[in-house]
């Protein structure tokens, strides 16, 4: 018997990772979903097995269509993708709104017709795999309300919970890490000195621990695990659990430089990131600070915590494999 995966995203970090994975599994069906097929990421899916279907994440019938008949769903959102489209400013312009507040919304809507169209499903599909983050609002008792590309991902679990109870209880939910890649496009990259050493500064405390993933690579693997584990389970997407004074370390190490942390001053960063971006990482790196990546939610567990093993690679994997030829 053949099981068919519905993959959400198939041509972003997420989404392939997790085809990649099941198309080398014996048993298993691929079918990709995303906007357009016919751009060349999705044409090259297509060319290695992939069946690709088009399903928009704002057109709710395009995505029943596509998950008809799947054994297994996984979901997944794109907050960045909303904060960088133009006509996420031009409406937030209009509403007198921030973008951020605007692409929250988005993100909800597309992630509750993704929750809607694996409902209609319910009756067949074994599992449902939602990427998701934790709730910064709830966490932080309210102290930390601009961390909304967190938070938009938990209102769509609040949806899920209070709208489709027979569908939670197919449900597992996946939450990804600190990309290891952030350095290069978001915040945090090494910084060289005059000395030829290197300095990564960011607002948080040197020694505070958070999940980090290699999305690209481990994402298929971490749902995989879900697939095969039973239902109800709320697994944090980490490669390695580390401080960034260990982060540094580890850089130092590959690359055979010194390196150390700073912690600066969460204004430092807002400044240097604008008005638009910058609350919102000066929230999110306030929370990794001091509630933690995932709030101290205690359902959430770790790949080591599993009865399986499960394949992830850790950050020093990650830093080795990596291209430092722009910093160093």
């Amino acid at each position: 018997m053949t099981n068919t995966i519905a993959v959400v995203g198939v041509t972003g970090n997420q989404g392939s990772s997790v085809a990649r994975v099941f198309l080398n599994e014996s048993g298993w069906k691929v079918r990709g979903v995303t906007r357009d097929p016919s751009k060349s990421s999705a044409t090259k899916m297509s060319a290695q097995g992939v069946e690709v279907l088009a399903g928009d994440l704002d057109d709710l019938e395009s995505l029943k269509s596509a998950f008809q008949g799947a054994n297994v769903i996984f979901g997944t959102t794109d907050f960045w993708g909303h904060m960088n489209d133009p006509a996420t400013h031009k409406l937030a312009a209009e509403q007198k709104r921030t973008p951020n507040e605007v692409a929250f919304d988005r993100e909800v809507s597309q992630a509750k017709n993704i929750i809607d169209a694996a409902a209609a499903t319910v009756d067949t599909v074994d599992r449902f795999v939602l990427s998701t983050l934790s709730d910064t609002r709830k966490w932080s008792n309210g102290a930390l309300m601009q961390n909304y590309h967190f938070d938009a991902k938990a209102e769509a679990v609040y949806y899920l919970k209070a709208t489709y109870p027979k569908l939670m209880e197919k449900t597992s939910l996946l939450m990804l890490g600190y990309y290891a890649n952030n350095w290069k496009s978001f915040s945090g990259a090494p910084k060289k000195q005059d000395d030829g050493s290197f300095v990564v500064s960011l607002p948080i405390g040197g020694d505070s621990k958070i999940p980090m993933i290699d999305a690209a690579a481990d994402t298929g693997s971490f749902t995989k695990a879900l697939v095969e584990l039973p239902p109800g389970k709320v697994l944090s997407g980490a490669g390695s659990y580390i401080s960034f004074n260990e982060w540094c370390a580890t850089f130092a190490k590959v690359n055979n430089v010194k390196c150390v942390f700073e912690t600066i001053p969460r204004k430092t960063l807002e400044d240097a990131m604008g008005p638009v971006f910058g609350p919102e990482i000066g929230d999110m790196y306030e929370y990794f600070d001091k509630f933690g990546f995932n709030g101290g939610d205690p359902d959430v567990v770790f790949p080591w915590d599993l009865d399986i093993s499960v394949k992830r690679t850790t950050m020093e994997e990650y830093m080795k494999a990596e291209d430092w030829s722009s910093v160093l």
